[in-house]
């Protein structure tokens, strides 16, 4: 089985790189070839031998571990309790934009994700707490509970700022500052349906759809799943996510991305909560999931390039989208 990874700005693929599909898909593919045959009969039980629990259900976005305790998610942003979301740059204060890079030139950090190897179970193994709370190893949605947590665009309108230093109050050390609205776009994951709290974005659809119609259609959210069938010269499945301007610009603004993963339905400790499927396919923290495949990126995909005056993260018109293609 190969794993490519595509990437596209505004439709225009800028790049493409192999991927690793990790021992946890080989151990998916054993727990559904050794379920019993003869629970299908057993009233409340059959549903467990469902295709739909042993493919790739949701995905998760990360970056580099030491970046948990930086950009968006930095400590002294945490007594500021309005509603705007905030990253403090420290770039100097003329610069207009935003670099995930910066603050390693400030703090001698390096941005550095951990390597992928066949045996992980996270996108980072190193803690990605922000203050000490909620360790999962990639990004969280947790804006509406407390901004510093991150990392997506919320529903509706949002104020967005670029400070310098530590802000002192509200409105202190402002560099830049947005409006921004994040009600339309592909695949938005602010919908209630499209993601969890812990930051996996699912797959709202029913089943896999033949062909790439369903790659470009707005009223679907989260994961897209679709493939091309022929066994004879091998099927090709395509997971797709597509991110618009705004969610981009919350995603730079919390680190930028770095690695990418794909994560299956862990049955057996599902079962083992007493949880029995069909499963809701919408986002819900009760899902147990372990991850099938990792990608990471050397440089930060949402990175943007200033346009003169016009500070690179508020170009609000650019969407990016992530095609993942694994061929049997």
């Amino acid at each position: 089985m190969i794993g490519v990874v595509e990437l596209y700005k505004n439709d225009e693929k800028f790049l493409e790189e192999s991927n690793m599909v990790l021992d946890n898909t080989g151990e998916l593919i054993v727990d559904m070839l050794t379920m019993m045959r003869e629970i299908s009969s057993v009233p409340g039980a059959s549903a467990i031998l469902d295709t739909s629990n042993y493919t790739v259900r949701a995905a998760s976005l990360g970056k580099d571990a030491a970046g948990y305790n930086y950009h968006g998610h930095f400590s002294a942003l945490q007594v500021l309790s309005d509603d705007v979301i905030r990253v403090i740059s420290f770039e100097e204060n003329y610069v207009s934009a935003y670099h995930t890079s910066a603050f390693a030139e400030a703090n001698n950090i390096a941005i550095l994700p951990e390597a992928s190897n066949p045996k992980m179970t996270r996108l980072e193994s190193e803690s990605t707490a922000v203050s000490g709370l909620y360790d999962y190893g990639h990004n969280l949605n947790k804006i509406a509970e407390d901004k510093i947590f991150g990392c997506y665009a919320p529903a509706g309108n949002f104020k967005f700022y670029i400070v310098t230093g530590t802000p002192l109050d509200a409105t202190s050390n402002v560099v830049v500052s947005a409006l921004l609205n994040n009600t339309k776009g592909l695949n938005t994951f602010s919908s209630p349906s499209a993601i969890d709290s812990r930051g996996f974005i699912v797959n709202t659809v029913n089943s896999m759809v033949s062909g790439k119609a369903l790659e470009t259609a707005k009223e679907y959210r989260g994961l897209l799943l679709s493939y091309d069938s022929g066994w004879d010269d091998g099927t090709e499945i395509r997971f797709v996510l597509g991110i618009e301007p705004q969610d981009l610009i919350v995603l730079n603004a919390y680190g930028g991305i770095y690695n990418i993963g794909l994560w299956g339905i862990d049955i057996r400790k599902m079962l083992d909560k007493g949880m029995l499927p069909p499963y809701n396919l919408g986002a819900s923290d009760d899902m147990e999931y372990r991850l099938l495949a990792r990608k990471t990126f050397t440089t930060d995909i949402t990175y943007y390039q200033d346009d003169g005056a016009t500070a690179g993260i508020l170009a609000l018109n650019d969407t990016l989208k992530i095609v993942w293609r694994w061929v049997f």
